[in-house]
């Protein structure tokens, strides 16, 4: 990531919370209006490197999938007519959050011990604010919710913060 703008970091920061916002509404059509306006800020003005771009297209796929695995043992319930996979919303969000990783997030990955600590104690209430909003409904009780949510955000951050560590060791 070559050095940006505060204004920029800033503007990555609201977009991704503007879709985020959008997208837990639970209304599929306007999760993709809003997901497609980010894209088209984000690739004008970040400019995504070749890394940044893998980052943009795993990191949604594996979140797809773990989340998908989470739906499939019974955690939680979406309004969702596909009982295999998450929703359209949910996967808008997946991808939303990789278009952080490399600027309004990047500071998470600075160290070793922030991205689990992150993934434990914050993003799971995310989660919590995006099942009220969605509408969705929890089938465990929300304690358990919250610390299995929170383990396992704290292995994927791990694992992406370890992974952006490697890439940048490799540009040096």
């Amino acid at each position: 990531m070559a050095k940006e703008s505060k204004h920029l970091l800033v503007l990555n920061a609201l977009l991704f919370q503007l879709v985020w916002f959008v997208a837990v509404q639970g209304n599929n059509l306007y999760a993709l209006l809003a997901l497609a306006f980010l894209l088209v800020a984000h690739f004008s003005l970040m400019k995504p490197d070749e890394q940044e771009l893998r980052l943009i297209f795993a990191v949604p796929v594996v979140g797809i999938i773990a989340d998908s695995l989470i739906m499939n043992t019974g955690w939680i319930e979406y309004h969702n007519d596909n009982t295999f996979m998450i929703p359209i919303w949910l996967c808008v969000l997946w991808i939303a959050f990789a278009t952080t990783l490399k600027h309004s997030m990047n500071w998470v990955f600075k160290t070793s011990w922030l991205p689990p600590l992150v993934g434990l104690l914050i993003v799971p209430f995310s989660y919590w604010a995006g099942i009220k909003l969605s509408g969705s409904q929890l089938l465990i009780p929300m304690e358990r919710m919250l610390l299995l949510e929170g383990l396992v955000w704290a292995v994927l951050l791990t694992l992406i913060g370890y992974i952006e560590r490697k890439q940048m060791q490799s540009l040096c």
